[in-house]
């Protein structure tokens, strides 16, 4: 998070928000502050999580529209943290500052259970078919899904081209490489059965286990893009996080993606024509991921950012995969 913001954030934005959602003041703790502020506290006798937000990450708009998702979500009885009202009614409520910025505030519920990321022993055959299934019901629902207005639509994908254009701004052969890229993405057909409102950061950081079950939350990278994207983010940071143990990163990962889409076929059909699609949407995030780091690099340089742009600089540029998939294997 931006200094600035830092800065801006005080105690008295705290109280405001703790007193507009009815929360237990003196059970009110950070946990994070990466993108926002995120506390732990009480909503009404069950505990929850505080999300405050500035105007420069989301407006209210993007917010509006990712709380009404996610309850809607949680209406059809898919496993999410939904989102509590305000003591107004509203979910989400903003704060005014004087440069005329805002913080905008939401609870959500808690989730129970524990992390994949600190608990890799609970990666099992039927977790990963369970990690599918849930994926599948995330894309089954939102092909019925309207948001009420046009004003709480999320963003799509392509809204971030610019930005990305802009990190790569100096790496030239990078650029050129995230602008082929793009340009074959934006060439694909987009239907009911393929494209639409998802998660896209659905990975072991951002839900718990509880007796088997996989509770969701941090819908804040919600957009509209194709269903194979949210797939390849969670092929993608499996890896990052060495969840292949001992494996072999390409026996790891292609056995992972049959017992994923094991279940995900429970919930929801995609083709294999989409399946193949695979690879592309890992170099597609790939590419972002580097050109997100190269920006945090130049605003806050750290030996690991420095390491691994020197580790991702050639094979961004000389096409070399994240991951070879050797779909053959595929059922």
């Amino acid at each position: 998070m931006k200094s600035e913001i830092e800065n801006l954030f005080s105690d008295e934005i705290l109280n405001q928000a703790i007193e507009l959602f009815e929360l237990e003041k003196e059970k009110t703790k950070k946990i994070d502050s990466f993108e926002s502020f995120i506390f732990e506290s009480i909503w009404k006798g069950t505990p929850c999580i505080l999300r405050i937000t500035h105007s420069s990450h989301r407006n209210i708009k993007q917010i509006k529209g990712e709380l009404e998702w996610i309850n809607f979500l949680a209406e059809n009885e898919a496993r999410v943290c939904q989102a509590y009202p305000s003591s107004k009614g509203n979910y989400v409520e903003k704060i005014t500052q004087q440069d005329s910025t805002y913080f905008l505030i939401a609870a959500f519920q808690k989730a129970e259970g524990l992390f994949l990321n600190k608990n890799k022993h609970l990666l099992t055959d039927s977790l990963i078919i369970e990690w599918g299934k849930l994926v599948g019901r995330l894309h089954r629902l939102t092909k019925e899904y309207l948001p009420t207005s046009k004003e709480r639509r999320r963003p799509v994908w392509s809204e971030y081209i610019p930005k990305i254009e802009e990190y790569l701004n100096k790496e030239l052969v990078a650029l050129k490489r995230a602008k082929e890229i793009i340009q074959t993405i934006e060439s694909l057909p987009k239907d009911r059965d393929s494209y639409g409102l998802i998660h896209y950061d659905i990975h072991q950081s951002n839900f718990l286990i509880s007796d088997g079950k996989i509770t969701l939350f941090d819908f804040d990278d919600s957009e509209y893009n194709w269903f194979i994207a949210d797939i390849a983010v969670i092929l993608f940071t499996a890896l990052w996080a060495k969840l292949n143990g001992e494996r072999s990163r390409e026996e790891f990962i292609s056995d992972f993606l049959i017992k994923f889409l094991k279940g995900y076929n429970q919930e929801n059909n995609l083709s294999n024509w989409w399946v193949n699609k695979i690879a592309l949407f890992l170099r597609m995030r790939h590419i972002l991921l580097y050109a997100v780091i190269i920006r945090e690099h130049k605003l806050n340089p750290t030996e690991w950012s420095k390491k691994l742009i020197e580790k991702w600089k050639p094979m961004i540029e000389k096409d070399i995969p994240y991951v070879t998939l050797k779909l053959n294997k595929m059922p």
